[in-house]
């Protein structure tokens, strides 16, 4: 599952991985310089902390993965099926990136030098496990889930641009809908973007670096949105409700986003991943998405560029328009919703 470049823009680069594609390629950068091949954290910057939190902002596009689930909630035929979805995609996942590298160590050990730099550990612990003759079989399997993840991401990236226009961030035309009623420019942009990364990004390794620059950035907007919500629109509806326990948590993740960001974006040579040309080059998709942000206010608006708007009392907008789509209507009266609750 997805991807990326979902910058703030909506911008997103489809990447296909798996957990074991994300190990193997770790393993691949970090056994020239460790020795012996496993991860001596001691010998590195910070006691090792440094390079986990590198690692930590590689994978976490694959890890929040499930997050593709949330952009789709607006399309849910019942405001229960985004919490059936997010908890059996969080439970799944969670599973894999926990028994993963168990079931891997328990078949193969620590894999040597030669085994980490050919990236073929996962090679034998598939053949020990299902033999020859089913490795083939897999294969097929390992093709289409990356068909599906690339289909699911470009969907995903689609949906995040559309919802993104609509609510007057970027330009109107990526929020229109074609005659299939899906956000056809807004996948188009996606396709266009992710084809001229690969055509002109030297590695695929940098674009996943590069990548996650925007990605990480969007998951601490959409964490510390949550807690400002809570203090700015306190009695707003909530279709999908969370206890006050959950506060404390995403402020706890909005913290660690901004950590693995700043250590993550900042080491490019550490991680093997990007340089700093790369860096620029994310940091440049950013900044043109703020362009397109004053695009929309100054000319399709006709506004003046301001940084703070007034609170409306009951939703309106594209506000309303979504707390609709999820059964709410405009003649109820919102329920008193105490800050923090």
């Amino acid at each position: 599952m997805l991807s990326r470049f979902d910058l703030y823009s909506g911008v997103n680069v489809a990447q296909t991985s798996t957990p074991s594609a994300d190990q193997a390629m770790m393993n691949s950068h970090t056994s020239a310089t460790l020795t012996p091949p496993h991860w001596a954290l001691a010998s590195n910057q910070w006691g090792g902390v440094k390079i986990a939190l590198v690692w930590l902002f590689i994978m976490m596009w694959s890890s929040n993965g499930i997050e593709a689930c949330a952009t789709f909630t607006p399309e849910y035929k019942s405001r229960n099926d985004s919490t059936i979805a997010l908890r059996t995609a969080g439970s799944f996942s969670l599973l894999v990136f926990i028994l993963l590298p168990l079931g891997l160590g328990g078949v193969t050990g620590i894999p040597g030098t030669s085994a980490i730099l050919a990236n073929s550990s996962y090679v034998t612990a598939m053949n020990l496990i299902v033999g020859d003759g089913v490795t083939d079989v897999l294969l097929v399997f390992l093709i289409l889930s990356f068909l599906l993840s690339m289909s699911s991401s470009t969907a995903d990236a689609g949906r995040a641009l559309y919802g993104i226009s609509k609510s007057g961030l970027t330009i109107k035309w990526l929020g229109r809908l074609n005659r299939f009623h899906v956000p056809g420019n807004a996948m188009t942009v996606d396709l266009v973007v992710n084809t001229c990364l690969i055509l002109f990004i030297s590695s695929n390794l940098a674009i996943l670096y590069m990548s996650n620059i925007g990605y990480v950035l969007a998951n601490v907007f959409a964490l510390s949105a949550f807690l400002l919500l809570r203090k700015d629109r306190p009695n707003w509806p909530r279709p999908l409700k969370l206890s006050k326990v959950w506060v404390g948590i995403c402020a706890f993740l909005t913290a660690y986003c901004i950590a693995i960001l700043v250590v993550g974006a900042g080491s490019p040579a550490l991680n093997g991943y990007g340089t700093w040309t790369d860096f620029a080059i994310g940091v440049g998709v950013l900044v043109a998405s703020v362009l397109l942000f004053f695009y929309r206010r100054i000319v399709e608006d006709k506004e003046r560029v301001h940084w703070k708007e007034s609170t409306p009392t009951v939703p309106e907008g594209a506000d309303k328009d979504a707390l609709m789509q999820v059964g709410w209507t405009s003649q109820e009266t919102p329920a008193q919703v105490p800050v923090g609750s």
